[in-house]
């Protein structure tokens, strides 16, 4: 997919990222059903990436959108959009902390009980943000290069990293 405008090509970039990270969560997380041995480096590795992009780069994605792009887009007459993007971003928030939490989990006696939580928490985010990524790409990204100006992409994203 090509882009005319930043604003479009940050988001896809990220989306792609996200999705990349999710393939190793369901290959070292999902579909693994005994917990992995306490040697494990690349499945903990993966888990602690997972938690860091959740309060991280996956959360400032969100965060962007809600405060920079998803208002102008309610000005360009696409607040539907916006609002059901939104609401699956809350959803999603909801998941991240149960995510974290079970992550700590781990490290305690209950790990076999943890671990199994832990899939199920990973398997349910994995389909929502996979689906949530696939709504923006096909109808977010369409409406922002329907809706930019050079102007407004130049300024909408230089505010992404603020």
């Amino acid at each position: 997919m090509s882009f005319q405008f930043s604003a479009s090509r940050i988001l896809h970039d990220e989306h792609m990222a996200s999705i990349a990270l999710m393939s190793e969560v369901e290959r070292l997380i999902v579909r693994r059903a005994a917990p992995p041995s306490p040697g494990d480096g690349e499945t903990a590795a993966v888990a602690r990436r997972l938690a860091s992009a959740l309060r991280g780069e996956i959360t400032a994605h969100f965060e962007f959108e809600e405060r920079v792009l998803f208002p102008y887009l309610m000005q360009c007459g696409e607040g539907d959009l916006a609002e059901l993007l939104t609401e699956e971003h809350l959803a999603l928030y909801s998941l991240f902390d149960e995510i974290e939490t079970t992550i700590g989990d781990l490290r305690e006696d209950s790990a076999a009980v943890a671990w199994r939580r832990l899939r199920s928490l990973c398997g349910e985010l994995s389909e929502r943000l996979q689906s949530h990524i696939e709504k923006e790409e096909r109808a977010l990204l369409p409406a922002l290069e329907g809706a930019l100006t050079q102007e407004v992409d130049a300024e909408l994203s230089a505010r992404h990293d603020l």
